[in-house]
C-alpha cells in the first residue's frame, strides 16, 4: 500500500522523503540506498516515477549510478542544484526551448555564415572572447555570456527577426543555459574548454562563409545538450544528420 498520501507530483514527494532521509543521515555518504524495485513497492509508485526521482537526484548531486551495482549517496553531497531547477518537468523545458533553437539557430549561422559584414565578425569575435576568458563559478554570469555569443550570431544575419527571436524567448533560452552551466559546474575547466572549442568551430566556420559548416558546427552544439537531457530521462538521443 502507498505511504504517499499528500497531493501533488509524486517524483517530487518520492525526491523529498529520499532527501529527508540523506539529509538525516538515514542513507549515509557512500551508501547504497534501496533498489528501483524496493522504492516502488515501499511508496507505491511506478517504476517511471522512482526514475524521475532519481534522475533529479543524480542531477542535484544527492546521489551517484554505478553500472551494475545501484544508486549510491554522494560522498560529498555539494547540492550542486536547488531542487526548485531540477524537476523532470524543468528538464523537459529545457529540452524544448533547445529543439526551437535547433531549426532557428541553424538558420541563423548558415545566413550569418553568407551575409556577415566585418563589424558582424567582430561582434561575434568579442563575445567568444569574453566566455573564454571568463573567469567565474556564477552559473548565471556564464549563461550570459553564452547567450550574448548567439546573439552576435543572429545579429549577423542581416535579419531583425532573429535576434528579435532570440531576444524575445531569453527567459526560457537562459533558463537552459543556467542549468547546464550548474550542472557542469563540479567538472568547470573541462566543461568550458569543450564548450569554448564548440563556440571556436562555429566562429570559424562563419569567418570562412561556410555556411553549410556554420551550421552542422551550431547544431552539433545543442544537440550535445539535448541528448545529455535526453540520456537523463532515459530518452533515445536523436538520430538526426545533419545535411
Amino acid at each position: 500500500m502507498s505511504i504517499i498520501t499528500q497531493r501533488g507530483n509524486l517524483a517530487e514527494i518520492v525526491v523529498a522523503k529520499l532527501s529527508e532521509r540523506i539529509d538525516s543521515g538515514l542513507y549515509a555518504p557512500g551508501e547504497k540506498i534501496p533498489s528501483s524495485a524496493q522504492l516502488c513497492e515501499e511508496f507505491g509508485v511506478s517504476r517511471t516515477v522512482v526514475r524521475e526521482a532519481l534522475t533529479s537526484l543524480k542531477i542535484g548531486g544527492r546521489v551517484t549510478a554505478r553500472q551494475g551495482a545501484g544508486v549510491f549517496v554522494s560522498e560529498k553531497d555539494a547540492k550542486t542544484l536547488n531542487f526548485e531547477i531540477s524537476r523532470i518537468e524543468d528538464i523537459r523545458s529545457a529540452m524544448q526551448i533547445l529543439e526551437l533553437r535547433l531549426g532557428v539557430e541553424m538558420q541563423a549561422a548558415a545566413l550569418a555564415a553568407t551575409r556577415r559584414t566585418p563589424e558582424a565578425l567582430a561582434g561575434i569575435a568579442r563575445a567568444y572572447d569574453h566566455l573564454e576568458t571568463l573567469e567565474t563559478d556564477d552559473a548565471e554570469v556564464e549563461a550570459r555570456a553564452d547567450f550574448e555569443f548567439h546573439l552576435a550570431i543572429a545579429r549577423a544575419t542581416r535579419n531583425p527577426h532573429f535576434p528579435s527571436f532570440l531576444e524575445a524567448v531569453m527567459e526560457s533560452i537562459n533558463f537552459e543555459l543556467v542549468l547546464k552551466h550548474r550542472q557542469s559546474s563540479r567538472a568547470y575547466q573541462g566543461y568550458l574548454k569543450k564548450i569554448n572549442k564548440e563556440h571556436a568551430a562555429i566562429l570559424s566556420a562563419i569567418t570562412q562563409g561556410d555556411a553549410k559548416s556554420a551550421k552542422n558546427a551550431i547544431a552539433a552544439h545543442l544537440e550535445e545538450s539535448l541528448n545529455r537531457y535526453r540520456a537523463l530521462l532515459d530518452e533515445p538521443a536523436s538520430s538526426e544528420t545533419m545535411e
